[in-house]
């Protein structure tokens, strides 16, 4: 049988055409025993459909709740909470990206860190305070390994703290930052002849602290005290010279 109205074959027991989608039975169009179509148009060609154009687009396409017509799918909770999680993870990791890079370590970081130094007298710690070009020379100079180098600068503590017996607790504050001019920059390069490499800046900082042993305050810093402190590649460092 076929459809009287597009000449498309008809699967038996179908109640709407495979192809154009018209009620076989029951709205006005019955089923026949050959291709009916319209003059002019070949058996199995779809009505409306001009050359070169959508074969969907004329009459007999299929509207929506015929047979093959498109279904738009909807995206699932799931699949857009997943999204909405991944953009999240990434603004996050964007902002810590962004406090790591700027906040993370400032120019109050190794004075922060030589006060950590101090009150725990710890030799490791203390070669974080200085930059990596000068324990290379300092290593290549006097050929001591890096535990050496560690020793060093624990005997160079205990003979600072001289005298301290007991837990050593430092009340400090830091003060106004003073950026060192160019000039005063390139002194200071000169002085480390040059293996340092290039000082992107250097800060000049007040330092004042209290130093109390066993919780009995023992000596105090004054107001006065500056301290230096330089960046390089992006890292600030005591400048090595308050350290040696």
């Amino acid at each position: 049988m076929y459809c009287t109205h597009c000449g498309q074959e008809l699967i038996e027991g179908g109640k709407f055409c495979p192809r154009c989608g018209a009620p076989v039975d029951g709205n006005g169009f019955e089923a026949s025993e050959g291709p009916q179509a319209e003059p002019g148009v070949e058996p199995g060609e779809n009505l409306g459909e001009k050359p070169g154009g959508n074969p969907q687009a004329g009459f007999g396409a299929p509207g929506p709740g015929y047979p093959g017509a498109a279904v738009r799918k909807k995206t699932s909770p799931a699949v857009i909470a997943v999204i909405v999680a991944v953009i999240v993870f990434l603004a996050i990791c964007s902002v810590l990206a962004v406090w790591l890079l700027f906040f993370r370590n400032t120019y109050k970081t190794p004075i922060k860190n030589m006060v950590k130094v101090i009150e725990e007298q710890d030799g490791e710690a203390a070669m974080d305070l200085i930059p990596e070009q000068y324990l290379t020379v300092a290593r290549t100079m006097t050929g001591l390994d890096e535990d050496a180098m560690e020793e060093m600068l624990e005997a160079s503590l205990g003979t600072v703290l001289e005298g301290y017996e007991g837990k050593i607790k430092i009340d400090y504050e830091i003060g106004d930052a003073r950026d060192l001019t160019d000039f005063e920059i390139q002194n200071l390069e000169s002085g480390y002849f040059g293996f340092l490499g290039e000082i992107e800046a250097a800060k000049e900082v007040e330092f004042s602290a209290e130093i109390f042993v066993d919780g009995e305050e023992v000596e105090e810093i004054a107001d006065d005290t500056t301290l230096t402190v330089i960046r390089l590649d992006g890292k600030w460092y005591l400048d090595p010279s308050m350290l040696f």
